[in-house]
């Protein structure tokens, strides 16, 4: 009996080291890591859009060392260690930056999976949006939305260069009335739990100005705001939202922690609000096919707010696009890809792709992806352009994007903070 126990107890060690082994060696497989890093990198060749404005030159060489492009110009020429990339034939154009996403979302990418497979892609900190993601050119991903644990150490492992991915802006939980949106009837939009809540629910402003100082404590890059009831046909609201008071109250604490402040809104009056009260973006923008009028557009202008019409979301949004680029709004791209008829990446494109369609010059489109993006993180001095002493994120593309914007799907290379994450050659 006695040897029966141990022999038992030995199959049951055995098995447990076994499935021990076998899921370690599983985690580690396709988990996209980083390439390892070179010394520096020289670009030769190509054309080049810096991002600073519409112009399009020849590249007349770029030195990229320890991440950033330290000289870009006739007198640029390669260290003896570096590694030459020859750009000819090919456009040479920022990174491509997100402003609205959600890291966590079911899309079209994850719909299939059963539970236990979403939740092992979660535990292993999304791989497959984190290759999309960059494969489409995107190389800084803000986020609006996600369980607030999960994409804080999303974060850390990506800025400790553990995991490969774009650079991360994140937002942690989304700030709204309690029983707002995102909520579902008072209970958090993430039930599981799992990865931390989504939301804090409070209209108390001081509670507010305490949970926004506790953000920037940990390290948070900004805070998404809700203020938007939700309303039916005939203008009821439908869902409770932010008092104004708790509305400056966050802007105001999160500023004086140099943090920006992405606001969703929804109807006119709503958005008019929101720029009184210091956002930094406008969300959505005007929804349900309303049209901006003139004060609206002297706000947005006069108070530098990037808007970022998430036309993939809101169909009715192109309406508006013709008037803001007019009146020289800043227009950001964002993509709200969070439901299982979208996919990173791809949500992306075309979302540039409606921004053309719906008025808007493809040079300007391309421009808005980069230097509108940089601006919208107040990174404009170090992201969004090409130019010496900004990090090096930049995209060599087959085409010209500033005359068809999609041919900026033809990406052969991609290189973030210097490092080259992806390579079609």
């Amino acid at each position: 009996m006695l040897r029966l126990l141990k022999f038992s107890l030995g199959v049951l060690v055995a098995v447990l080291l076994v499935t021990f082994f076998t899921l370690y060696f599983m985690f580690g497989m396709n988990i996209y890591e980083p390439p390892e890093a070179e010394s520096s990198l020289f670009v030769r060749g190509g054309q080049l859009f810096r991002g600073v404005d519409a112009r399009v030159e020849n590249n007349p060489g770029m030195l990229i060392v320890d991440g950033r492009i330290i000289c870009l110009g006739n007198l640029c020429e390669p260290r003896p260690d570096s590694r030459v990339i020859d750009a000819t034939g090919l456009s040479i154009v920022p990174g491509l930056i997100e402003l609205h996403g959600h890291f966590a979302a079911i899309t079209a990418d994850n719909a299939d999976l059963n539970l236990t497979r979403l939740a092992w892609n979660m535990v292993r900190m999304r791989p497959d949006v984190r290759r999309r993601l960059h494969e489409s050119g995107v190389t800084s991903f803000r986020s609006v939305g996600d369980p607030r644990d999960f994409i804080r150490e999303l974060k850390a492992y990506l800025e400790g260069g553990e995991l490969s991915g774009p650079r991360l802006f994140a937002a942690g939980p989304i700030f709204t009335a309690p029983g707002g949106h995102p909520t579902r009837e008072g209970r958090d939009p993430n039930p599981s739990g799992f990865g931390g809540n989504m939301a804090f629910q409070s209209d108390d402003p001081e509670a507010i100005r305490a949970e926004v100082a506790l953000l920037a404590e940990q390290g948070g890059d900004g805070i998404k705001a809700v203020f938007h009831g939700a309303a039916s046909e005939s203008g009821t609201t439908l869902l409770p939202t932010l008092s104004e008071e708790s509305l400056r109250t966050l802007v105001d604490e999160a500023h004086a922690h140099d943090m920006w402040v992405a606001v969703h809104v929804g109807p006119l009056d709503e958005t008019k609000t929101a720029i009184r009260a210091g956002a930094d973006t406008i969300e959505h923008g005007v929804r349900a096919g309303n049209l901006v009028d003139a004060e609206t557009l002297r706000l947005l202008v006069d108070n530098e707010v990037v808007y970022v019409p998430t036309l993939g979301r809101e169909p009715m949004g192109y309406l508006n696009i013709p008037a803001l680029y007019e009146a020289g709004v800043t227009i950001g791209v964002g993509t709200d890809t969070n439901n299982p008829a979208m996919r990173y990446g791809d949500s992306y494109h075309q979302e540039l792709q409606a921004l053309v369609n719906a008025g808007m010059p493809d040079v300007e489109v391309l421009l808005a992806a980069t230097r509108n993006g940089a601006k919208a993180l107040g990174m404009e001095d170090t992201l969004g352009t090409l130019e010496a002493g900004h990090l090096a994120d930049l995209l060599l593309v087959q085409g010209a994007p500033w005359n068809d914007i999609a041919e900026l799907r033809n990406i052969r290379m991609v290189i973030q903070n210097g490092l080259v994450v992806m390579d079609r050659e």
